[in-house]
C-alpha cells in the first residue's frame, strides 16, 4: 500500500493536521473525539486496501505452517486490515480454513484488545497460547495481555530487545515446531 497517499487522503478527510504516525493509533484518537469520522476514515483505507489486495503475496511456507498449527490448536488472526480485505486475501490464497477466528480493525484498533477477543473466542488459556507476530508492537500487545510471544521477522533487523524467540522465515518457525 502507498501509505503516504493514505495519510494524505486521511488528512483531507479529517481536515486535521495529524501526521497519522502511527496510523492506527492516530485514527483511534480521531474517532474517539469525533465518531462520525469513523466511516469516512475506514472507507479511505478500504479503498487503498482493495486496490492493493490483488497483489498480496503469501510468504513461502505459510500454508504448511498454518496447517501444522491448526492440527494442534485453534488459530485466530488479528490484523489491522479491514474484514473484507483480510477475508478476501485468506480466501484467494486458500488459507481461510486454518483460522477459527479473524479480528480486524472493525473489531478494535487496539492490537491487545484484538488479541483479548481472539483468546475469548477460542476459550484459550493464556499460558497455553502463543502470539506469533511480525512487528515489535505485537510484542507490546502480547505483554499487555500476558501471553508468550514469537517474532517472525521476515524483513528488517533483529530487535535489540530479547526474551522471546525470533525466526527469519515461516519455514524456520515451522521447523522449530517439529
Amino acid at each position: 500500500m502507498d501509505w503516504d497517499a493514505v495519510r494524505a487522503r486521511l488528512k483531507a478527510v479529517t481536515g486535521g493536521e495529524e501526521e497519522f504516525r502511527p496510523i492506527f493509533s492516530t485514527i483511534g484518537g480521531i474517532i474517539a473525539k469525533n465518531p462520525r469520522l469513523g466511516p469516512k476514515v475506514f472507507s479511505v483505507i478500504d479503498e487503498f486496501e482493495s486496490a492493493a489486495a490483488p497483489s498480496a503475496r503469501v510468504y513461502e511456507g505459510a500454508a504448511e505452517l498454518l496447517s501444522r498449527l491448526s492440527e494442534r490448536a485453534l488459530v485466530s488472526l488479528v490484523t489491522m486490515q479491514g474484514r473484507k480485505t483480510a477475508s478476501g486475501i485468506l480466501e484467494a490464497h486458500g488459507l481461510k480454513r486454518y483460522f477459527s477466528g479473524c479480528f480486524t480493525r472493525e473489531d478494535s484498533l487496539d492490537r491487545a484488545r484484538q488479541l483479548e477477543m481472539a483468546l475469548s473466542s477460542m476459550r484459550a488459556d493464556r499460558d497455553a497460547t502463543v502470539f506469533v507476530g511480525d512487528r515489535l508492537n505485537d510484542l507490546d500487545a502480547a505483554k499487555k495481555v500476558g501471553v508468550p510471544f514469537v517474532l517472525v521477522r521476515t524483513h528488517g533487523e533483529d530487535p535489540e530487545e530479547g526474551g522471546f524467540p525470533v525466526y527469519h522465515t515461516l519455514a524456520e518457525f515451522a521447523a522449530a515446531l517439529a
